[in-house]
């Protein structure tokens, strides 16, 4: 998919298919830093928790994952 197509789901509940085959539920948001964009994949859970903790911890960056465009091939918003 390209970045375009997958900035309408951001911040929402997702069912996404990826290249590696598996098959995840979460959701997906960017964080632009000064180096670059970056697209990050977790539960919902952890999504919320991301939300409410003011600050980004190197251990918290550990339970996120950092996902390319290339890397989905399908995504679906979940009706909560």
């Amino acid at each position: 998919m390209n970045y375009n197509d997958l900035q309408l789901f951001f911040n929402h509940h997702c069912k996404i298919r990826l290249r590696s085959g598996k098959e995840v539920f979460g959701v997906l948001w960017e964080e632009l830093n000064e180096a670059d964009k970056a697209i990050y994949f977790a539960s919902y859970i952890e999504h919320k928790k991301q939300l409410t903790e003011a600050k980004n911890t190197a251990d918290k960056k550990k339970r996120l994952l950092e996902l390319k465009p290339d890397d989905i091939l399908r995504i679906e918003t979940v009706t909560d």
